[in-house]
């Protein structure tokens, strides 16, 4: 056996940004200096010796093998699709970018076995369109009319070609529910990753701003206009056409919780919308935002701000796209062990926070996924197409 091994600096890199892993206590741990540790993640390749590879390893709690593996293609940090903010540290962005390669590595990897939807999501916008007429674009190209509300937005976006990934992800700030970014050579595999949260209109809303990132925002480097993915995911959300026809004439709280029903949207984003289309003064809409933030649940004593009323009406929605690849490419349920072995050995841990924010996979795919296993001779799983 030999007694140094060649390991992917990239894949060192990535082990310890998403551990949150500081350079100097892992330098110190294979006594090399933090400017070696350095060169070692930007190295190809490097022979390291095999009893510091098995301590770096568990260290970092990865196995061995991920070490060994070939990465594939790395994101630029630059390319994640949320505000930035002097407040935020550059760790925490690397340690995203890591999530979001991991999450596209899994996606590459199921798609040897099963066909994503293809994407339809519009991405040739005419330069200054509007992000009102980019969300009705984007309506259209996803078959929604314009006066029906969006049943399941996530779902919606997953079968356009959107795959979302629910993990509880360290964000920036208490205010970032999701990210997103588009990966591959040419920017064609787009990507949302959101961490769960309880309440169901927050959920949809933030799914809805993504979409108008990676509508309107693909290829942007550095900052991006988030006023911009605001008004586009009001518009997806609630077509500026059904929200005059539908708009109440004496505008209150109260009178606004049909159309909250209706169209699944959050009080505070109906206010802005209708401020945005001119139906309602700025001086009013900040006078409704006071009441919400006066107004609390009696039950846990939270303001409307925080925790609007029918907060819990329904459970959050959820993605399932990656489970229902698993079970119709593989024949096998999603589990975190399934997906590391997949991806060359990602830790088990960090793919069960993937497996957790999935939804399972309708019971009509498990049951083509049984079936197609017990059809065949020698228990060998035939790779079927989504």
């Amino acid at each position: 056996m030999a007694d140094t091994i060649a390991v992917y600096g990239h894949r060192v890199r990535q082990a310890r940004t998403i551990r949150h892993s500081p350079i100097k206590p892992l330098a110190g741990l294979l006594d090399i200096s933090p400017s070696a540790w350095t060169a070692l993640e930007r190295s190809t390749t490097t022979d390291m010796p095999r009893m510091r590879l098995r301590m770096l390893a568990t260290r970092l709690q990865f196995p061995m093998e991920f070490f060994l593996q070939p990465p594939g293609l790395p994101i630029h940090r630059g390319s994640l699709l949320f505000r930035a903010k002097k407040s935020i540290k550059a760790a925490q962005v690397d340690a995203l970018t890591t999530f979001s390669e991991m999450s596209a590595e899994l996606l590459a990897s199921l798609g040897e076995h099963a066909t994503q939807p293809p994407l339809r999501l519009p991405t040739s916008l005419r330069p200054g369109i509007t992000p009102e007429e980019a969300a009705r674009q984007t309506r259209h190209a996803l078959d929604v009319a314009e006066d029906e509300p969006i049943g399941h937005v996530t779902h919606a976006l997953e079968r356009a070609g959107v795959p979302i990934v629910v993990a509880d992800v360290d964000m920036p700030d208490a205010k970032h529910d999701a990210f997103s970014v588009w990966a591959g050579d040419f920017h064609e595999q787009p990507l949302v990753v959101a961490r769960p949260v309880n309440s169901w209109e927050r959920t949809r809303w933030s799914i809805a701003h993504e979409a108008g990132h990676l509508a309107l925002h693909r290829g942007t480097a550095g900052e991006v206009d988030e006023e911009e993915a605001n008004r586009f995911a009001n518009e997806f959300l609630l077509p500026a056409a059904m929200l005059r026809e539908e708009w109440p004439t004496a505008v209150t709280l109260t009178s606004l919780m049909p159309l909250k029903q209706r169209w699944q949207m959050s009080l505070a984003s109906l206010i802005v919308h209708g401020k945005n289309q001119g139906l309602i003064e700025a001086d009013r809409a900040a006078g409704l935002f006071k009441q919400l933030s006066a107004r609390r649940d009696p039950t846990t004593g939270v303001t409307w701000r925080v925790q609007e009323p029918g907060w819990a009406d329904q459970e959050p929605e959820r993605p399932r796209l990656l489970t229902v690849m698993a079970e119709r490419g593989l024949g096998r349920r999603a589990t975190p062990e399934l997906f590391s072995s997949l991806t060359g050995g990602w830790a088990v841990d960090l793919m069960e926070q993937v497996v957790s924010g999935q939804r399972e996979a309708p019971a009509v795919v498990q049951e083509q996924a049984r079936t197609a296993v017990s059809a065949l001779p020698g228990n060998v799983v035939e790779l079927r197409r989504a």
